[in-house]
């Protein structure tokens, strides 16, 4: 298969993704409102139905880093203690839009209460398929891991993140991203052509070819040194993840 033909192919499934998510969360939202759903949630979703009667399609800012990031170990890229029996993977393409709503929605939760707690450390791998602006930002990002804030750095691209395509990563956007997310931005922008970055880009195409990760967000899970495979639940429904975590922690 000819590299444009997987790039097309990559991009159908992640639009069924999409699309597959957004009904998701609809009939979860009609869920709340007949009350088959613990009220202890009904924040989320009043917090949703607010942003989408916004009017505005941007997600909305994720929990700054010193709330949810602070305190937490980073090396190479992965958060959390390196002893923790789970490892959880989230393959995403930094223009994706409903990667942006993943970390907004889910990748908050399983920090504060799977991570923070030394039961889960995160992983990621950031693919390119959507066009040049994902490349960009997926180099740029290399370099921020290289400075222990590869996380940080994703937090704060999604809450800027632009329309797919659009050109929008630029150096300027990017300098602004590596601010907020405490990352100097000259190395960081600096790796962007390295053997590192280009290193990372093709691990993150290799291991999603392996697992057969074919859209993103993608969330996979392994045990220990055990194999790694794709978590069924969508990576839009905290409480499904959550579940199928602790499912896996009791094997």
């Amino acid at each position: 298969m000819s590299k444009q033909a997987t790039l097309e192919r990559r991009r159908a499934v992640r639009l069924e993704t999409e699309r597959a998510a957004t009904a998701r969360e609809l009939r979860t939202r009609r869920l709340w409102r007949l009350g088959a759903v613990a009220a202890a949630a009904a924040v989320l979703v009043v917090g949703a139905i607010a942003v989408s009667g916004s009017g505005s399609d941007k997600p909305p800012a994720p929990a700054t880093t010193s709330s949810l990031l602070a305190g937490i170990p980073e090396r190479g890229g992965v958060l959390g203690d390196p002893k923790a029996p789970l490892t959880v993977t989230e393959y995403v393409d930094l223009q994706c839009p409903v990667c942006a709503r993943s970390a907004t929605t889910t990748m908050p939760a399983l920090i504060r209460d799977e991570v923070r707690a030394g039961k889960v450390k995160l992983a990621v791998r950031t693919m390119y398929f959507l066009g040049p602006d994902s490349e960009r930002a997926a180099r740029v990002a290399a370099g921020a891991e290289r400075q222990g804030r590869l996380w940080a750095f994703l937090e704060a691209f999604y809450a800027r993140q632009g329309t797919e395509n659009s050109d929008y990563v630029t150096d300027g956007f990017l300098r602004d991203v590596s601010r907020a997310a405490s990352v100097d931005a000259g190395r960081a922008l600096g790796q962007a052509d390295s053997a590192f970055a280009t290193g990372r880009l093709q691990r993150a195409d290799a291991d999603a070819s392996r697992v057969g990760v074919t859209g993103t967000p993608t969330l996979t899970v392994r045990r220990g040194n055990g194999p790694e495979r794709a978590l069924a639940a969508s990576p839009l429904d905290p409480a499904a993840v959550q579940a199928e975590l602790a499912r896996e922690a009791t094997r």
